[in-house]
């Protein structure tokens, strides 16, 4: 007979099985209650374990490490509040499909509800954005309940790597005592034989999507719009050729990775959403029909255009996900490239080649009118333009949300440079935001940029304890306009009697400190020259470095209204 204790026979059953199916890293929170499973992963050679005290940083960064590595990521953390926090980054793996294999310890069911320390109702804690949620008792150790395990941990891990790709969660109901020489059992070496025997034996089936096949409604596609996504070369390639071939313009938003890319994409539209917003514009062109790929594009006044041209919409994606706010556009499910193939083989008529010609011509009159209003004036635009040419070719950057996601997709032209981009679009939160860019970072072996609001830093500064930890070398650029200010561009801004004080968020920190607090390299930006120069040193860094980058929001608003009128009034030009 072997002497084992009960909690960790389970845990080492499951992480035996996680490791079979290639997991190999895990982000582990400390706590009494989860002991047995962070004992069992710490000590497997299999798994490469990064311990992070905070549970919410622990999270976002399992999401980067999940983004960059395409596997999923094993969190673990003890029971009550703790598995709370691990929520605002499993809304955002679930929104935006990223695999995570989530395990809180709980206590045992019998606690819940008798005012019990530290016990809260962890059942399907995660209800609204979870995959799949399995609560699981601490079982006697037999040959049933072995088999009915497995076969829990199986339904929840196909459905994580592929049947319906995203977080999962595993709650375990361990009691005391949970330190493997605390002997709780006595079981048979066949038991042993028994649950390895099973682990061996266990071959995950292929997972076979749905064959793609659908008829078209319409014997036309006058647009293609793009949201983020992992769009690969073959499918921009494809996708190339078929706009070519029929006279197509694409709208991609940057996140999509298309306008960062080293392939040339001949009909790709860098500055729609200015040309969107000019009633000319919207009177010339109404697309009929519109393809689109991808997560919803972060432009708002694209979609106004949409609905107001009365387009109708396929959207496309693997897994069916409805990417469309009017809730009206015909969803076909479809991994993108299988459904550009089979668009050859349509019969689908060709568009204008002089509208096409049109659209291309007061894209590049745009642009350069871009050019001449912000090249060379110290504003956020100019900034994150200087960004992109000084980042070297085969790096990745990740965008924050709020302003600076809005900037880069409204401002940042054609970049002829292999760029990966990241973002946490999902949800679109500020939360995270640094330790998603670490796992993203530690994980994918190219120079990362992340560039953020001051208010998104301020918001996710515990994570640089990660950061310097783990030796990170990433590169943080702090577009720093006191307090994030987008609700300056949003109409509250005339209600000054409230505006003032509840939506104006001026922060005032001396982020120097704070990099110092930490041992990270710091350097200040507040005019262009010395952000050259900064740009130039921080390149040559091999460690994690923050740039405080401090503009002047007045004066950025200022040009970007300058640069809508004239926008404005040479597309009226141009199309009267």
């Amino acid at each position: 007979m072997l002497k084992v204790n009960r909690n960790i026979f389970w845990s080492n059953l499951f992480i035996d099985f996680l490791v079979k199916q290639g997991i190999g890293n895990a982000c582990i929170s400390p706590g009494s209650r989860s002991t047995p499973l962070t004992y069992v992963t710490a000590t497997n050679k299999s798994i490469k374990s990064f311990p992070i005290i905070d549970e919410r940083s622990s999270a976002f960064f399992a999401l980067g490490l999940s983004k960059s590595f395409n596997q999923p990521t094993l969190i673990i953390t003890t029971s009550g509040t703790a598995a709370a926090e691990l929520y605002p980054a499993i809304i955002e793996a679930y929104q935006n499909r990223i695999p995570l294999i989530v395990c809180t310890a709980d206590r045992p069911s019998y606690l819940r509800f008798t005012g019990s320390n530290q016990t809260i109702n962890q059942k399907n804690i995660f209800q609204n954005h979870i995959r799949f949620s399995a609560d699981i008792p601490l079982m006697e150790i037999n040959r049933t309940n072995i088999e009915k395990f497995i076969s829990i941990v199986y339904q929840g891990i196909e459905i994580c790597l592929q049947k319906n790709v995203g977080p999962v969660h595993f709650n375990f109901q361990f009691e005391k005592p949970f330190e493997p020489d605390s002997i709780t059992d006595k079981i048979s070496f066949n038991l042993i034989d028994y649950s390895n025997k099973m682990l061996s034996e266990i071959v995950r089936e292929k997972y076979e999507s749905t064959k793609t096949e659908f008829k078209l409604e319409f014997n036309s596609i006058n647009l293609i719009t793009i949201g983020s996504g992992n769009f690969g070369l073959e499918f921009t390639n494809l996708l190339n050729k078929f706009s070519k071939s029929l006279n197509i313009p694409i709208f991609a938003d940057f996140s999509s990775g298309l306008r960062s890319n080293s392939l040339k994409v001949d009909n790709l539209i860098y500055n729609y959403d200015s040309l969107v917003r000019n009633t000319e514009f919207q009177d010339f062109f109404k697309p009929k029909n519109v393809l689109h790929f991808g997560r919803n594009i972060t432009s708002t006044a694209l979609e106004d255009f949409l609905v107001k041209s009365k387009s109708k919409r396929i959207i496309v994606n693997e897994f069916g996900d409805r990417f469309d706010s009017t809730k009206k556009g015909r969803l076909i499910k479809s991994e993108p490239t299988t459904f550009i193939k089979l668009l050859f083989e349509k019969n689908i008529k060709k568009n204008s080649a002089q509208t096409l010609s049109e659209i291309l011509s007061l894209d590049s009159q745009v642009e350069k009118l871009k050019s001449n209003i912000f090249s060379n004036r110290f504003s956020e635009v100019e900034v994150i333009n200087r960004i992109i040419k000084k980042i070297p070719d085969n790096s990745a950057i990740f965008i924050g949300n709020s302003l600076p996601i809005r900037d880069f997709d409204f401002f940042i032209g054609n970049v002829r440079k292999k760029i990966e981009v990241f973002t946490n679009r999902g949800a679109s939160g500020i939360d995270g935001l640094i330790s998603t860019a670490a796992g993203i970072c530690k994980n994918i072996k190219k120079t990362t940029y992340l560039v953020l609001g001051d208010l998104s830093f301020y918001y996710d500064m515990n994570s640089l304890v990660s950061v310097k930890k783990f030796s990170i070398p990433l590169k943080i650029i702090i577009i720093n306009n006191n307090g994030g200010r987008i609700f300056e561009y949003l109409p509250i801004n005339n209600y000054k009697n409230v505006f003032k004080d509840y939506f104006l968020t001026p922060l005032q920190i001396d982020f120097r400190k704070v990099a110092e607090s930490f041992s990270i390299q710091y350097y200040l930006s507040d005019k262009l020259d010395n952000f050259e120069r900064n740009f130039d040193l921080i390149n040559k860094l091999k460690s994690s470095v923050i740039l405080d980058v401090k503009v002047n929001p007045f004066y950025t608003k200022s040009l970007k209204n300058k640069f809508r009128k004239k926008v404005s009034k040479l597309i009226s030009n141009k199309l009267s």
